[in-house]
């Protein structure tokens, strides 16, 4: 999803699930009961074997759960099995739940999706070069295209840090990299903004409000927000890719991925943006205003775009399918929905390992009731293109690099046949490798150490560049990462740099 990233950074997010990718041929052929029938011998085999340790599944069409199971453990040492009830870490998911929270206070006319977002915010604000921008819209936070940077970070039990509140990463993080309405640029951060607004306007804890406001109204009964999620011992607990238990955690930002469901209620989730208008489900968005979350609005690349919550991809005979995964540690989740089928599939893993079989099998089940389903192209990062020769990016380039309040200087260094060093600090400059221009951004991957309480926390030493030109600057983001099978940390620093010798 990271397109506006180096390729290195985008492959590395794919791998744990950051995407959602379909194979190009048709899936299944036998008869619904027979595949149902498979499907379930094959997931135990696969618990039994050792690759997965609980999973949980529904496929609905035409207003009705077709099937919907749980298998293996939601909490393997106390020995309580999954169900179709159990609440899940649903990740990336949730978005489609916080962008329908922003929707209902649409519909209540107490928030405009084209009004500036600072408009809602408290003390620290969306900011530009020029202090507090109106330019990043409640919109663009919802499509991931106001120019906030990418973000992640987790905080386990145990640990000594604590998740900040929203006003501290908006201190910290929120200027904008990018001007707002420019281009796409996933950004959990700028659905954490989102999460703000919701409780500013409503004033009410976003959990509250999501459990007053949509999961009650629409019959959930097995989902709940992180704040309420700790002490229930009915949620699947997280297991890492090697099988052992994890300690529970939350994020940096909850309103990005922190809500817990079970594949009953998705499946109740998905019927109601189906608009099969269950008649025990109360209508807190009309169809229009569904339709409206449910439209393209940026651009990912090919035939695949962001709405608002939601991934959207057009297939050339007019085919929508719509979704939003869920991938981090301990998590994977696939929720998708075919809109010309009426129907929808929900796959749950409290592991976030065996991508290929969690991806085949929910093909499996959405063939069973879209016949010839044919899938969606796998899109792919394209690389950079290399800077050989580095023609007007050669010279010298200096600035800083704004890291939690404090400036720390950064210099780069191009060579007329494309090669690139880049040294933050004092430390000794580092070779920039996969120097090139992705989408007319300047983009290239190096090692280093940024002095910042966060990168230094999580023992960053990897540094993707993403910058644009603006004349005799570079303008853009250093994102310190590390991304590993039990715990991902992505923190963006905006940066600008101007070239040696360049008139102020």
């Amino acid at each position: 999803m990271l397109l506006s990233f180096p390729r290195t950074l985008a492959v590395g997010l794919a791998l744990l699930g950051l995407s959602l990718a379909w194979p190009a041929g048709a899936v299944g052929g036998n008869a619904p009961d027979a595949v149902y029938t498979s499907i379930a011998r094959d997931i135990r085999a696969e618990i039994a074997s050792g690759r997965l340790t609980g999973v949980s599944v529904a496929l609905v069409q035409h207003g009705r759960i077709v099937w919907e199971q749980g298998f293996g453990w939601a909490d393997r040492e106390a020995r309580r099995q999954a169900t179709a009830h159990t609440p899940f870490s649903i990740a990336s998911t949730s978005k489609t739940f916080t962008a329908a929270a922003v929707m209902t206070l649409v519909k209540a006319g107490k928030i405009a999706l084209d009004a500036p977002a600072n408009d809602y915010l408290g003390k620290h604000k969306i900011v530009d070069g020029h202090g507090p921008t109106a330019a990043a819209t409640v919109r663009m936070l919802a499509s991931h295209k106001s120019g906030l940077p990418t973000f992640f970070l987790m905080y386990a039990d145990g640990e000594e840090a604590r998740a900040p509140s929203t006003d501290a990463l908006l201190r910290d993080y929120g200027h904008v990299v990018a001007p707002p309405g420019t281009h796409y640029e996933y950004s959990n951060l700028g659905y954490q903004v989102l999460d703000d607004i919701v409780q500013r306007t409503a004033h009410e804890d976003f959990g509250a409000y999501l459990e007053e406001h949509i999961f009650r109204p629409l019959g959930m009964k097995d989902s709940f927000f992180d704040t309420d999620a700790k002490p229930s011992s009915s949620l699947a607990v997280r297991y890492d890719d090697e099988g052992h238990r994890m300690p529970f955690y939350l994020t940096a930002t909850p309103g990005s991925g922190e809500v817990y469901a079970s594949a009953d209620d998705l499946a109740r989730w998905a019927m109601f943006n189906l608009k099969d208008h269950l008649a025990d489900q109360a209508p807190i968005l009309s169809d229009r205003e569904l339709d409206e979350l449910h439209e393209p609005e940026s651009l990912i690349g090919a035939s695949q775009y962001y709405a608002l919550g939601w991934d959207v991809w057009e297939r050339p005979d007019g085919t929508r399918v719509v979704g939003n995964p869920g991938g981090q540690a301990g998590v994977r989740s696939e929720f998708v929905l075919v809109p010309g089928a009426d129907a929808a599939c929900v796959v749950l893993s409290n592991r976030h390992s065996d991508r290929e079989f969690i991806e085949k099998l929910r093909d499996r089940l959405l063939a069973s009731v879209v016949p010839g389903w044919p899938g969606i192209p796998f899109y792919n990062t394209p690389a950079p293109a290399p800077l050989h020769p580095a023609g007007e990016y050669a010279g010298e380039w200096k600035g800083s690099l704004t890291a939690q309040g404090k400036t720390v200087p950064v210099a780069l260094r191009i060579s007329p046949d494309g090669k690139a060093t880049f040294a933050v600090g004092d430390a000794p400059a580092a070779v920039l490798e996969g120097l090139g221009l992705l989408d007319k951004r300047f983009v290239g991957d190096t090692t280093g150490m940024i002095e910042a309480p966060d990168a230094e926390r999580e023992h960053l030493r990897k540094i993707s560049l993403d910058m644009r030109r603006d004349g005799e600057r570079l303008v853009g983001e250093a994102v310190a990462w590390r991304i590993a099978v039990d715990r991902m940390a992505i923190v963006p620093y905006h940066m600008e740099l101007r070239r040696r010798g360049a008139a102020q």
